[in-house]
Order: structure tokens, then C-alpha cells, then sequence
């Protein structure tokens, strides 16, 4: 019936067995990843995001040799750059998520195409590099793509790894957390993960609400700069760089979150 419709609509799904029975990679893949076209003249997300990690990674800003992906997701955009520099062990709280990045990983023909992302990394780095040597770095960078839950004391659990030199986490805290008391523990079990010195690189969203993939709404932790940057400094991260795109400016003028780039430091 349609009232029953209307109530599915409606339903705010929350972080946990929510996401097992209705997130679907593919979904959010056509959703948020699909529009992008390799161009980096115009700001939008993927750029900004892209730009920044370039730029951290490029910088020497961090050193060592082994990273963690916390909550990668079914996208690589978040490793594209990384894998020059690191090796690179993925992870994800959802099975479809690590299946859908393991597709592309093992290029399946039927995997995402994201090309148009490592068109543009290659115009960042302004090497020679094609994109499908860059599509080769990535595959042979990427060590594992294991469990995650950012909510436990060891968020790769069942797996133990030693201490990374850099972890980096895009748009997770976000949807794996409710209150700022979770998002705090999350982080603190984070930071568990990182070495003494090591890297910290986190992109979400201030002020958030919900976020939409096919016909589910899930729910989008609203969080504001000025908790975070308290809640990082509680966990122990020093020398904080924040930068911010605001999605009014993106051609949605009611919407006032904002992505956000951070880099740190475990002090």
C-alpha cells in the first residue's frame, strides 16, 4: 500500500545490521562516484578530496611504508595516491563492500570503472603514468582487504596487525557512529592502530544529517568542527590541518554541512 511505501522511505537506517540488510555497494557506487569524469578544473568532492590526499602523500608529510584503510568501502578513491608511497591493507565492516572492492582489485570485467579517478591522480602526480599503470600500482599496493568495526577496542578484529605508520579514513566515523561518545571511542580505537609519530588522515562531513543511497536513508553523524578538533586532541592527535568544501557552494544552498580533509599526527 502506499502508506506502507511511504513509511519505507522515511526509515532512517542506523549504523550496524542496518547496513548488512540495506546498504548496497553498487547502489552507492552509481550514487556518488558514478558522475565524476576525470576533469579537475571544476571543485567538487572527489577533487577536493583527491587533491588533498595527493598532497599530503606528495608532501613526505608522513613516513614509512605500511597504511591502513579503516572503512574503504567498495572505492578506491581513498588509496589511489597512497599507493605510491605504502603498502596498503584495506578493510570494511561489510562483506559486499570488501567483495566489491576485491572485484575491481582482481579486474574483473564487471568491476566499477574508475578510470576517470585515476585520470586525474595522474595529472596530480604529472608523471608519464598512464592510467593503467597507476591501476597496477594500486592493485600490487594493496596487501589485504580484511573485517573492520570501528566500534571495537581492536576495530580489525578477528585480525591483529602491528601498528600502522599511517591510517586513513573516509567518510566512516560518520555512519558508524550516533553520538559524540561513540565517535570519541572510535577514535581512541583508532588511534590504538596508529604508531607512536604515525599518520592520521580523516575526511567526513560537518553538520550532517542523513545521506541517501537508492531509495535508503541512512543517518549521517552530526558532528561540529569545533567537537572534533576537541575530541582529536583528547585521543592524542597533534599538529591538526583542517580544511573544509562547503556543499552550499556545491549547487545545494540549504544544505549546510561541509566535507571535511584532516591531517594529523599521533603525538
Amino acid at each position: 500500500s502506499q502508506t506502507k511505501m511511504a513509511d519505507q522511505t522515511s526509515t532512517i537506517r542506523k549504523p550496524g545490521d542496518d547496513y548488512v540488510h540495506y546498504f548496497h555497494p553498487k547502489d552507492y557506487l552509481h550514487a556518488y562516484y558514478r558522475s565524476f569524469n576525470g576533469n579537475g578544473d571544476k571543485e567538487c568532492p572527489a577533487v577536493f578530496i583527491m587533491r588533498n590526499l595527493h598532497q599530503t602523500f606528495h608532501s613526505g608529510r608522513f613516513k614509512g611504508q605500511r597504511l591502513l584503510d579503516l572503512g574503504t568501502g567498495p572505492s578506491i578513491m581513498s588509496i589511489v595516491s597512497a599507493s605510491k608511497h605504502f603498502d596498503i591493507t584495506c578493510s570494511d565492516y561489510l562483506e559486499t563492500c570488501r567483495a566489491e572492492l576485491q572485484r575491481w582489485l582482481d579486474d574483473y570485467p564487471e568491476a566499477f570503472d574508475w578510470s576517470p579517478y585515476l585520470l586525474y591522480v595522474s595529472q596530480l602526480e604529472e608523471e608519464s603514468s598512464s592510467t593503467e599503470h597507476i591501476a597496477l600500482r594500486v592493485r600490487a599496493a594493496v596487501k589485504a582487504v580484511v573485517p573492520c568495526d570501528v566500534n571495537l577496542a581492536n576495530p580489525l578484529h578477528p585480525n591483529r596487525f602491528q601498528p600502522f605508520d599511517v591510517l586513513v579514513s573516509t567518510f566512516c566515523l560518520d555512519s558508524a557512529c550516533t553520538t559524540l561518545e561513540e565517535y570519541r571511542s572510535a577514535l581512541e580505537h583508532m588511534a590504538s592502530l596508529i604508531k607512536p609519530g604515525g599518520g592520521l588522515v580523516l575526511v567526513g562531513k560537518f553538520n550532517g544529517t542523513t545521506y541517501t543511497v537508492g531509495k535508503e536513508t541512512f543517518s549521517d553523524m552530526n558532528i561540529r568542527e569545533e567537537s572534533f578538533r576537541q575530541i582529536l586532541l583528547q585521543c592524542g592527535f597533534v599538529d591538526l590541518d583542517v580544511k573544509k568544501l562547503s556543499m552550499a557552494d556545491q549547487g545545494h544552498p540549504s544544505d549546510q554541512s561541509f566535507i571535511f580533509y584532516m591531517s594529523a599526527r599521533k603525538g
